[in-house]
């Protein structure tokens, strides 16, 4: 989540603090080039492997990632995250107990957690 994107306002009248919140989306899935290894391609009795073939490779592999997190509830994960820490954040300005924290989708202004 872009939390640059965050707005917020305080109702003092109705004691709540709204916080709008941007979509949540994939920002990056480059995976971890310093995890690939390559062995002794000389010696393989395996074929060679060209550099286009490992290009495609990686771009299968990022395509994949992206898909399997977001399969795997990323996205909701991470608007659940951004509401935790955000949740402190204004707990540590304002008291909780006297304001109400109500979390919005800045584009659409449907009511979240």
């Amino acid at each position: 989540m872009d939390f640059s994107a965050i707005e917020w306002e305080i109702d003092e009248k109705n004691s709540v603090i709204t916080v709008k919140l941007p979509e949540v989306r994939v920002l990056s899935n480059e995976p971890d080039l310093d995890s690939l290894k390559i062995y002794h391609e000389e010696e393989s009795i395996f074929r060679q492997i060209t550099l286009e073939e490992n290009n495609e490779a990686l771009a299968a592999l990022r395509e994949t990632a992206e898909k399997d997190a977001v399969a795997n509830d990323l996205l909701e994960n991470a608007r659940a995250n951004a509401e935790t820490i955000l949740t402190t954040f204004f707990g540590s300005a304002y008291d909780l107990d006297k304001y109400k924290l109500q979390f919005t989708d800045l584009e659409t202004g449907e009511k979240g957690s």
